[in-house]
């Protein structure tokens, strides 16, 4: 028998398989091999190809420096059960499409279950499954719940222990061996997307229905192509250590799209991070330092993921442990000073409200990372499974951003804003803000979404109010950072610098001023046109036409003739800061017609309270006005508190083809005997009116 080993010995180094198995590195045949009564298939000298491997990669082996234990392997998950978390720093060597069961410490049951058949469900899933009456196969019943799962809190399914009990999803159970107690529980870990390979030389490979360290090594040679572009290159039999023992090739990624196909997309269109393609070229893309790309320049399942020895153990075999530093890598959007990206700012995803079953992120470490609201490999449509939310998001725009925005956690309920009287409606939830539409809004296609005012990757917290400036209120800075624009002159920009520029691109030239609640005699559609080309107006986009302290006395809080007025001085939240709530700022609603922080009455109210025009009177003094300083007018106190006529019915609050923002109410104001509707400004506190209003005839009556 020793000659006869000792034959097959020579035969084995006649052979020479490839470092680091060979004979250089004493390893023989009868190493792994017995010819005879060997307790593994193969004739291998351990039962268990993973067994086999790891008699040398384990601490203090021969592969001592490539050792393995079982924890290292890869456990992902999102909502695992109470006191489990996410670990692992390798591929698993002991699962496959039908996922891996283990029961729970403390199991009092001696029968066994084995999961069986191909998971098909839309996303990675962790299932409980409790024995709830006790007994052997047969009268045992269990049920099991869904980690993952958009509502309901009872268990998924009931059934009777037995041979390919039906779960769902592709997945079956079959229990055997001896008595099943109650309360006992089991875990079946499955993911999404994974299928047996088709690539003959694995397939013949597997355990059962499981990989094993063969199915993607082969121990004996090192003539496949890996991925990684700094192993050697191979020169036939005996060399090409280092080249990781491939199965089969992989320096395109053969090996990992042969079971998880379905995310060998190029498109994230096509439900995950696309793969096979170049980094594009500017836009808020870099190539990347620290992960590797493939042989052609391309990023590949293992520019991200690494099979072993991964620095981080959170189950999804990162390169990289931090995931935004992971993903800042090749996206430079996530990489500024936003909200959503300062650790001390940002919030953790608190699990999906308003319909997308994405869990709650526990892990810390995601605390402002992009897994917050996108699923790299998608996230499936809970109204619809078979597809997944845009953009590799985990719900749509709306509803996803209402779910840290709607007072918890997020401080500010901007949820409860737009869901106000007066405001900026919303698309429905299946709206997709598309980041690549003009800046100016089509009229046809006009929508609104958060989006479109703010940029998620950019925005960034403004803690002021809108108070008085001597200039514009800038976008660059603060939640509407990083948003398209159309400037005073009609071009569209980039990135808007100012506020004003973001509210023309619906509001201007796209004919989409809302229809305004009164008649007017100059009637103007373009709030841009309004803002810059008329005779007066709201000192928006520059200083009024009329800089002069002494000819606008009425001015308080801070407020000048030099001054400019931010579009959301007036077009505000109602319940926020600027109106002494606690409230968010911005103009997302208000119980106030036409979004107005501020009550601003129209028509001919029955009775003069000032309170009825608190949004003029935020800055314009009340006492000063109906004082008939002669300054201003000498008749506002007879008109507004004697007559019960609103500011309204002679001032256009935005601007007007006239002087003093006159554009009159034509439903109240009419043409006088003389005809026409005219006003003519002969300078402060002076002027002559030629209409009809209030009953009276005005015949170039002068004050």
């Amino acid at each position: 028998m020793f000659v006869l080993l000792g034959m097959f010995a020579m035969v084995g180094s006649a052979l020479a398989t490839d470092p680091p198995h060979d004979s250089s590195n004493f390893i023989e045949c009868v190493s792994c091999h017995n010819l005879h009564n060997s307790p593994g298939g193969a004739l291998t000298t351990r039962a268990g190809n993973a067994n086999l491997c790891q008699s040398c990669h384990v601490n203090g082996g021969t592969a001592t420096g490539k050792a393995f234990v079982q924890s290292d392997q890869a456990q992902p998950g999102l909502a695992l059960p109470s006191g489990m978390k996410a670990d692992g720093n390798s591929h698993r060597w002991d699962a496959g499409p039908q996922g891996r069961i283990e029961a729970k410490s403390g199991n009092a049951s001696t029968g066994t279950i084995v999961s069986g058949g191909a998971y098909t469900g839309p996303s990675i899933q962790t299932y409980t499954i409790v024995i709830t009456t006790s007994g052997n196969v047969g009268v045992a019943q269990f049920e099991w719940y869904l980690q993952i799962k958009n509502g309901g809190g009872g268990p998924d399914g009931t059934a009777t222990t037995g041979t390919n009990v039906t779960l769902g999803d592709g997945l079956t159970l079959t229990f055997s061996g001896g008595n099943f107690v109650a309360n006992d529980i089991w875990y079946l870990y499955v993911i999404a997307d994974l299928v047996a390979p088709s690539d003959p030389e694995m397939l013949v490979r597997l355990e059962g229905d499981t990989i094993m360290c063969s199915t993607c090594h082969d121990q004996h040679s090192q003539k496949k192509t890996p991925f990684d572009p700094l192993a050697p290159a191979y020169g036939g039999p005996g060399t090409g250590n280092g080249r990781h023992d491939q199965r089969s090739d992989n320096d395109s990624d053969q090996m990992c799209k042969d079971c998880h196909g379905a995310r060998h997309v190029s498109a994230s269109s096509q439900g995950s991070h696309p793969v096979g393609v170049g980094i594009p070229t500017g836009g808020g893309y870099q190539s990347p330092a620290g992960l590797p790309l493939d042989a052609s320049n391309k990023v590949s399942c293992l520019t991200c993921h690494g099979m072993h020895f991964n620095g981080s153990r959170n189950g999804l075999l990162l390169r990289i442990n931090n995931q935004k530093t992971m993903c800042t890598e090749c996206h430079t959007l996530a990489s500024g000073a936003a909200s959503h990206f300062n650790t001390s700012t940002a919030e953790m995803w608190p699990g999906g409200q308003y319909g997308s079953s994405y869990p709650t992120l526990s892990d810390t470490g995601k605390v402002a990372s992009c897994a917050n609201c996108h699923y790299p490999h998608g996230w499936p449509d809970d109204t619809n499974p078979t597809v997944d939310y845009p953009l590799l998001a985990v719900d749509f725009e709306e509803s996803q951003c209402y779910t840290c925005h709607d007072g918890n956690p997020a401080t500010s309920d901007i949820r409860t804003d737009i869901q106000k009287a007066s405001g900026h409606p919303l698309a429905a939830t299946s709206g997709v803000h598309d980041s690549a539409e003009a800046a100016l809004v089509n009229s046809a296609t006009r929508h609104v979404e958060c989006n479109d005012c703010h940029n998620p990757h950019e925005a960034e917290t403004r803690v002021s109010v809108p108070g008085a400036s001597t200039s514009p209120r800038l976008a660059s800075s603060g939640p509407m950072t990083g948003v398209q624009g159309v400037n005073t002159s009609g071009s569209a920009v980039a990135t808007a610098n100012y506020e004003y520029e973001v509210c023309f691109r619906c509001h201007a030239d796209s004919t989409g001023k809302p229809a305004a609640p009164t008649p007017r005699l100059y009637p103007e559609t373009n709030v841009r046109t309004e803002f810059t080309a008329k005779t007066s107006y709201h000192p928006v986009t520059k200083i009024g036409a009329n800089p002069s302290n002494g000819d606008m006395p009425s001015l308080i809080n801070g407020w000048a003739a030099n001054s400019i007025v931010s579009c959301t001085n007036c077009h505000n939240n109602d319940s926020g800061p600027a109106a002494g709530g606690a409230g968010a700022n911005g103009a997302h609603g208000s119980t106030w017609p036409t979004l107005l922080e501020r009550r601003y009455e129209t028509g001919n109210p029955s009775a003069y309270n000032e309170a009825k025009y608190a949004s003029c009177f935020s800055c314009h003094s009340a006492a000063n006005i109906l004082s008939d300083d002669a300054k201003s007018f000498g008749k506002h106190s007879k008109h507004i508190q004697g007559e019960n006529t609103a500011c309204n019915i002679c001032h256009d609050p935005h601007a007007s083809d006239n002087d003093r923002l006159i554009n009159f109410d034509t439903s109240v104001v009419t043409a006088g005997m003389m005809g026409g509707i005219n006003f003519n400004w002969n300078g402060p506190g002076s002027g002559s009116c030629n209409l009809r209003c209030h009953g009276k005839s005005h015949n170039n009556k002068s004050y």
